[in-house]
């Protein structure tokens, strides 16, 4: 008996050895296969990183041609410290602070810039850099990076054109006084509450802002137990306005001169960056509302997110699908069936959580940069390229659900009834007859359009819209408006010389 359980014992032992040597081999094989596999995809180009560099591969998987037209032209990438931009075929002027030489690339001269402004005390901190990467142009200055002061960053000294072969850029810190903005408790719990990000540039947006912050302020003070938190207006002008004591603001600097190709627009995401950076730390909510002066509440808005995917309105003309042979160009080849993911969005109005606009904003800015100078993208998409530009960035940024809500916004004259939407979009002007009925006409007897108050803001009391008149949207935006600026302090005095532009009644019109 004893001999037959030691023969046992033996086997069993035996066995278990075989199946660990048999796991071990398997471990072994898999690891192999694992470590062959990831060694192939590192032999393609786009997959090696240079382990010295300080840059983060931070511009997604876009086309080479659209790597190209960056890397000539104006993009963010991130360090260790913070967001750097880099402008090409420019060299900053400004006082040196410091010089060093055998810099490798551009992203170890911006972190030699951050670190400097971190040591040193304002104003003699470096806020600009310049480094040399073209060996024909710079000759003995090649690889050689300065630090700077620059007195006005919003208006750098600069050489810049073909045959400069520096590339510059700036550190994004905010000017003194630059932020009063709405940071609200650290120690409350904001639940689903968000923060409203309202970014603005011009004059035409400056007396809107201020129309949609008192209904803003109206829509809280009413309904204290809604998801709305607190309220930013984000300038990114690089300057700030009269209303700074009275709205909650932060001021970003602008893109350098010509970045923007005259197209303002560009400006928005390098702001959001700016404010992300510095401010959004700040707040206590969770999650942030990108917001358009031209928004005005007319109650308060749900969160309508679901879980953690964001939450905004499909716009009926942003057609990636139907654009997917220009995408592909910005992007690469990417198959049919993805097209589900980029989807007919734009930036706003848009609820999402803070870490995911954290993670798309830097994709949107050098997205945006790219279809601007892509010649086809910039004709093709036009004046909503930026709308483009951030539903590409979000899909590669790998956010591909949305929370699609058709009613989170209606759009005079073409919305005629309120419904329970909370908020009107005062894009497209409204035009009526003498009957009350919707003409396009551009001599139409009743008119408003934002566009008609561009350089003085509408005065109190605008006409309303003609007896007759059943949409109750272009009822209400009146009503909105003239609500407003008969209860904010000083309109007669800001509206000086305005004139109410929507009574028009000629006789030849209909």
């Amino acid at each position: 008996g004893g001999s037959q359980r030691r023969v046992a014992t033996k086997m069993r032992v035996r066995a278990r050895t075989a199946a660990l040597l048999a796991m071990f081999l398997m471990a072994m094989a898999t690891f192999v296969w694992s470590w062959k596999s990831i060694a192939k995809k590192m032999e393609k180009p786009d997959y090696l990183v240079d382990a010295t560099s300080t840059i983060e591969p931070q511009r997604g998987p876009l086309s080479k041609e659209s790597r190209e037209l960056l890397e000539d032209n104006f993009f963010v990438f991130e360090t260790a410290l913070g967001w750097c931009n880099s402008y090409q075929r420019t060299k900053y002027g400004g006082t040196e602070i410091n010089t060093m030489s055998d810099v490798k690339d551009v992203g170890k001269c911006c972190k030699a810039c951050q670190e400097s402004h971190l040591a040193a005390d304002p104003p003699v901190s470096c806020n600009a850099w310049t480094w040399c990467g073209d060996q024909e142009t710079c000759g003995s200055d090649y690889l050689r990076c300065i630090l700077k002061h620059i007195q006005d960053s919003n208006k750098p000294a600069a050489a810049s054109g073909s045959d400069i072969g520096w590339s510059s850029g700036l550190i994004n810190h905010a000017k003194e006084n630059s932020s009063k903005a709405d940071t609200g408790k650290k120690s409350e719990d904001s639940g689903r509450k968000y923060h409203v990000l309202l970014t603005a540039a011009g004059f035409n947006q400056q007396w809107l802002a201020r129309i949609a912050y008192y209904h803003y302020c109206k829509m809280k003070e009413e309904h204290p137990n809604s998801d709305m938190g607190g309220f930013t207006r984000l300038l990114h002008t690089g300057e700030p306005d009269i209303w700074m004591d009275v709205i909650p603001t932060f001021v970003a600097l602008a893109l350098p001169p010509g970045v923007d190709k005259g197209y303002i627009v560009l400006n928005r995401p390098y702001g959001i960056l700016q404010w992300i950076e510095q401010e959004m730390h700040k707040i206590p909510e969770k999650y942030v509302l990108i917001s358009e002066p031209d928004h005005l509440f007319v109650r308060p808005l749900p969160n309508f997110m679901v879980g953690n995917k964001p939450a905004t309105y499909p716009f009926w003309y942003i057609q990636p699908y139907e654009n997917r042979a220009l995408i592909r160009k910005i992007v690469g080849p990417i198959p049919d069936e993805d097209f589900e993911h980029i989807h007919k969005i734009g930036s706003s109005p848009l609820i999402l959580s803070k870490g995911d606009l954290a993670k798309i904003v830097p994709s949107w800015l050098n997205v945006s940069v790219v279809l601007k100078n892509n010649p086809e993208s910039d004709q093709t998409f036009g004046w909503i390229q930026e709308m483009y530009a951030w539903s590409i960035a979000s899909f590669l940024e790998g956010i591909h659900d949305y929370v699609l809500v058709k009613d989170m916004i209606l759009h005079p004259p073409f919305d005629s009834k309120l419904g329970n939407s909370p908020i009107i979009h005062l894009t497209y002007g409204m035009t009526l007859a003498k009957n009350g009925k919707f003409v396009r006409n551009d001599k139409a007897p009743w008119i408003f359009n934002k566009r008609d108050y561009s350089s003085v803001p509408p005065p109190r009391n605008l006409t309303p819209p003609p007896n007759g008149t059943t949409n109750e949207v272009v009822i209400r935006v009146i009503k909105l408006i003239n609500e407003a600026t008969s209860n904010i302090p000083g309109w007669d005095e800001y509206a000086q010389n305005s004139v109410d532009r929507c009574c028009r009644f000629d006789e030849s019109a209909q």
